[in-house]
């Protein structure tokens, strides 16, 4: 039981690690870490998934504050939320039939 948990935690954080060098793109990662885009791809397949099971039996979760932000932005277009008027109440039209 404690391996499974441990399993879906390392893909919970390879999930949240692969949607960060998504959203920044492979190049610009790279870049970042110095190594050539090739690298970063050739780490998506062989040594993400080792790490997160590191960071998982570690008890290290990644926090993915991004991924969040942006569920609830897609959470708030899905449910058409309507933002509140920026004027007073006064100041808005009111229609009599």
């Amino acid at each position: 039981m404690v391996r499974a948990n441990k399993r879906n935690e390392a893909l919970r954080i390879e999930s949240a690690l692969l949607n960060k060098i998504a959203m920044l793109g492979t190049e610009k990662t790279a870049e970042a870490v110095g190594v050539d885009k090739s690298q970063i791809s050739r780490w998506k397949r062989d040594w993400i998934p080792k790490f997160s099971m590191l960071l998982a039996v570690l008890e290290w979760g990644v926090v993915d504050d991004d991924m969040a932000r942006l569920a609830r932005q897609v959470a708030a277009i899905l449910t058409n939320k309507k933002r509140p008027a920026a004027t007073e109440r006064s100041e808005q039209i009111q229609m009599e039939f």
